[in-house]
């Protein structure tokens, strides 16, 4: 089968303040249907859409991310303080469940969400510092963990080859470590939320995955200077960020996004988000097949001298989204997250 491509049309309503198109014809996210396409043609258009749009969709997904368990177990959270407490006991730095845009004394214009943050790490110092927390958070949370596991398994070595047969190298040694995040995001129903669902960014990593309910929406890429919103009759979501960026010299594009509201916006919007990044140890700069001797490097010095580390670009980025997400204090500007990223690691 070969790759569709969604063709957008003319919005129905324009957004105030915003360079808003959720329908263009010559826009256009490559979509993978995997009901279809051979494995061969998945490939290609994989490897095609992160070489241009930096997105692309894929629908009729075998594997479906276990939507029903994720709101439970998120109302959950929400009403028992004591088991929300002892699991974020387990990573006291940061926290797992986060939930700032509840507090009444938080600013308005941060990102209106709550989350649930994993890791491979993350899941072994919860079984380490609280054994009966994986049974008391029950079988909800089994269910995503047995998710998780289908994922990395069925999904993520595609997408490794497709990224790396653009980088022109193989990049799955840089991901040995399984350095990767599981977010589970709840939009929860809010008509007048006060600030964006989720401000307008890149991806720190190599590439996201993002799994949607199918049934609401709101998730948007710029896509040359528009905005383009994703179905939400799409089953995933797959998107580069800026360490696949800098891995394949600008071969692979980074994707700006954002959920400025859900659609429909009084509708609760549940997604899981899988984060594939570097090892925290390894040079961030582009891989030597990728480099071009006559060609000049958009890249910092830093950067192609091998001076910055994935440990620390995440140190420096992870900074600015705890800050619009209202973890860590600081004034929250729609896209400055982007701005000041992209004047880090862009050569001046």
């Amino acid at each position: 089968m070969a790759a569709t491509i969604l063709k957008t049309t003319s919005s129905t309503a324009a957004q105030s303040a915003t360079d808003y198109t959720s329908r263009s014809a010559y826009n256009r996210l490559p979509t993978i249907n995997l009901t279809s396409d051979s494995t061969n043609q998945a490939f290609e258009a994989l490897s095609k859409a992160a070489s241009t749009t930096g997105a692309a969709l894929i629908t009729n997904l075998s594997v479906k991310p276990p939507i029903a368990s994720i709101e439970r177990l998120f109302s959950t959270l929400y009403t028992n303080h004591t088991l929300a407490s002892r699991l974020n006991a387990t990573y006291p730095t940061r926290g797992i469940f986060k939930a700032a845009c509840l507090n009444p004394s938080s600013a308005p214009n941060i990102d209106q969400k709550t989350t649930i943050d994993l890791s491979v790490a993350r899941l072994q110092k919860l079984r380490e510092l609280d054994p009966a927390l994986v049974d008391d958070l029950g079988q909800d949370f089994d269910d995503v963990l047995r998710f998780y596991t289908m994922v990395e398994t069925n999904i993520m070595p595609l997408l490794m080859q497709a990224t790396s047969r653009i980088a022109g190298s193989d990049l799955a040694p840089l991901h040995e470590n399984r350095n990767n995040n599981l977010r589970l995001i709840d939009y929860f129903p809010s008509a007048e939320p006060t600030g964006p669902r989720c401000g307008e960014h890149r991806d720190y990593g190599t590439y996201t995955v993002v799994f949607q309910n199918g049934s609401v929406g709101g998730l948007e890429f710029d896509v040359d200077g528009k905005w383009i919103q994703v179905p939400a009759n799409v089953d995933a979501i797959v998107s580069w960020g800026w360490c696949g960026a800098i891995l394949g010299n600008d071969r692979v594009k980074a994707a700006k996004h954002r959920v400025l509201r859900t659609q429909p916006a009084q509708k609760r919007r549940t997604t899981v988000v899988v984060f594939v990044a570097p090892d925290l140890d390894a040079t961030l700069q582009p891989v030597e097949a990728s480099i071009k001797k006559d060609h000049p490097s958009i890249w910092s010095e830093q950067i192609m001298a091998g001076g910055l580390s994935v440990r620390e670009f995440k140190q420096v980025i992870s900074k600015k989204w705890r800050t619009r997400e209202g973890n860590e204090e600081g004034e929250v500007v729609e896209g400055a997250q982007d701005r000041e990223v992209s004047a880090f690691v862009r050569a001046a």
